[in-house]
């Protein structure tokens, strides 16, 4: 089953409703386990690895590095192998 990778509002991000993607830790069609850092993004004030939600191969990537993303954007899909 299709899972989304969502950026998820982090802390106290009141003033801005984006983060950048500074870089992705794992490549389109590489194997994750849950909790895998899969991408690194930068607030305002912060950087944080977001997780893999699940486990499975990660197929598509939706953002790249430099790409100014809002929260709740699924930047990356992870499936069954295509």
């Amino acid at each position: 089953m299709k899972k989304d990778v969502i950026i998820p509002r982090l802390g106290s991000s009141d003033e801005s409703d984006e983060v950048r993607i500074l870089r992705w830790l794992k490549t389109q069609g590489e194997q994750v386990r849950k909790g895998d850092a899969l991408l690194e993004v930068e607030t305002d004030k912060v950087n944080v690895e977001i997780e893999a939600p699940d486990e499975d191969v990660l197929n598509v990537i939706n953002a790249q590095e430099g790409d100014f993303v809002k929260f709740g954007s699924v930047v990356a899909f992870i499936d069954k192998p295509n």
